[in-house]
């Protein structure tokens, strides 16, 4: 690629003052007509560098001619010898952006591999109750008034590992024990404490459980929020199982092995990689998860816009890891790849982590549910 790039300047009749032209396509003498993939990624750029930005075909001119505007290009040839590049056009008063975004984008062309995390959205049991009037048929509780988990969108019955949590929850606090909910989620929380009232308090992190006081330490028992990854549980139990010997709670196999998957998947992905991008809200609990999990890159950015994947953000990245949240904006992800297509040749892998419950050889296994380790009656 970098023996066959070519920076070059043409002027062109199409492009109007006070106005910069990112193309959608132009022509080029000796190397005929060029696709620009990166063209959305430019001229989002340029829109937030204040440029009052245009997409269109963008022709350009052998010889030059009366207040005609420049066009700045960049070309190079991919291994099948296809012509690929970006070109921005600009009369002198915008000149100086169009040039600079041109040498900027121009830095970052190189061959790259972009590793996608193939994780999917978090598993129901941690989303919020959907609002009145969404037509979803909440539990018979929720319709008094009284906070629940809430059922998955065409099912009958609530997650299995909402049902489980919740039917701990009650039955931990109706033995009059204090039931210590492990989690962050608020209208989980919520949910989880209305089984109990009165009975129940909140941990979200070992120095909180190394720190608690309870009425009763030999009458305590844990139940962890849904949708929790397992890896974020553990160290929480830890901490309350040392604070409080007599711990007891439920069985680990009500939490959900999907949000584990999915924390799994984006540290997989991330692995190797130069920067790792984040796509989602930068406020959402979700996309921060996700973002701690890609820590094996060098960087991690949380994005939610394609103007914050700049040329700064991914020329010196060989290796770009694309992590979606559950708050990514729609197609977001495909514009970041389309955009990496028109920086250099790029080879797009897809990498997952999928766990599965097995059964126990000692005793036969409750019905599994779709996205839970299956559960194991027995004592506490």
């Amino acid at each position: 690629m970098n023996r066959s790039l070519q920076l070059r300047t043409f002027p062109s009749s199409v492009v109007r003052p006070g106005e910069i032209v990112v193309a959608r396509d132009f022509t080029m003498p000796g190397r005929g007509r060029i696709t620009c993939p990166a063209g959305d990624a430019i001229a989002a750029d340029l829109r937030r560098l204040g440029g009052r930005v245009r997409r269109g075909p963008l022709p350009v001119e052998d010889a030059p001619g009366h207040e005609r505007a420049t066009v700045y290009t960049a070309s190079y040839l991919d291994r099948a010898g296809r012509a690929v590049g970006f070109a921005v056009g600009a009369h002198p008063n915008e000149a100086g952006l169009a040039s600079d975004a041109v040498a900027r984008w121009a830095r970052a062309l190189r061959s790259r591999r972009l590793v996608t995390a193939d994780i999917g959205l978090p598993c129901l049991c941690l989303e919020s109750p959907p609002p009145a009037g969404t037509g979803v048929d909440l539990p018979p509780q929720a319709r008094g008034g009284r906070p629940v988990l809430p059922t998955p969108p065409g099912r009958p019955t609530p997650c299995p590992a909402a049902a489980m949590s919740l039917a701990d929850a009650r039955t931990y606090a109706e033995r009059g024990d204090t039931v210590v909910l492990v989690g962050e989620s608020q209208a989980s929380v919520a949910a989880l404490g209305a089984e109990g009232p009165g009975r129940t308090v909140v941990v979200r992190s070992a120095v909180e459980a190394a720190a608690l006081d309870v009425p009763r330490p030999e009458r305590i028992s844990f139940v962890v929020q849904p949708g929790l990854p397992a890896e974020e549980a553990m160290p929480v139990l830890a901490a309350l199982r040392e604070r409080f010997p007599l711990l007891r709670g439920h069985h680990f196999d009500a939490l959900c092995l999907r949000a584990s998957d999915r924390t799994a998947s984006a540290s997989v992905a991330s692995t190797g990689a130069d920067v790792a991008l984040v796509l989602g809200e930068p406020a959402d609990a979700d996309s921060a998860r996700l973002a701690r999990a890609c820590s094996p890159a060098h960087r991690t950015r949380i994005v939610d816009r394609l103007d914050q994947v700049g040329p700064g953000l991914v020329e010196s990245a060989t290796t770009v890891a694309l992590v979606p949240a559950r708050t990514a904006p729609a197609r977001l992800a495909a514009a970041v790849e389309q955009a990496l297509t028109g920086l250099g040749p790029l080879t797009v892998i897809s990498r997952s982590v999928s766990s599965t419950g097995q059964e126990s050889p000692v005793r036969a296994p409750r019905r599994p549910g779709r996205c839970c380790a299956r559960r194991i009656p027995g004592s506490d």
